[in-house]
């Protein structure tokens, strides 16, 4: 039973990093596909963990030895779920969405025509 719910957490925050990359594509058009997909995975691994930084920085002993591995151990935490569940649904969605801008009409000038009567 624990399996599924991991199984279902993973799939909730890879689900939320390529929302996220959909959601900065149509807000900011001009984004750098690079800084979208960075954005976007950083924000969806954040999220889940602030729980545990919140929880762990509240409950903690700043004078206990093992304090230093501990917060290590959350960061590198972080990086794993970062780099294996949320940049891969950000580069997927956003190349998926990069792909038609080739195709799209470009227009030559930006400025309106002046409407003569």
């Amino acid at each position: 039973m624990w399996l599924l719910w991991v199984l279902l957490t993973i799939f909730l925050i890879a689900a939320m990093s390529a929302g996220l990359a959909l959601g900065m594509h149509l807000l900011f058009p001009r984004m750098a596909e690079r800084a979208r997909i960075i954005w976007a995975a950083g924000l969806a691994a954040f999220l889940p963990m602030s729980l545990a930084f919140g929880g762990f920085f509240l409950e903690a002993n700043v004078a206990d030895d093992e304090f230093l591995l501990s917060v290590v151990a959350l960061v590198l935490l972080t990086f794993v779920i970062l780099s294996v569940c949320c940049l891969p649904p950000a580069w997927y969605a956003t190349t998926r969405l990069g792909r038609g801008k080739d195709a799209a009409p470009q227009i030559e000038n930006d400025e309106p025509e002046l409407i003569e009567g």
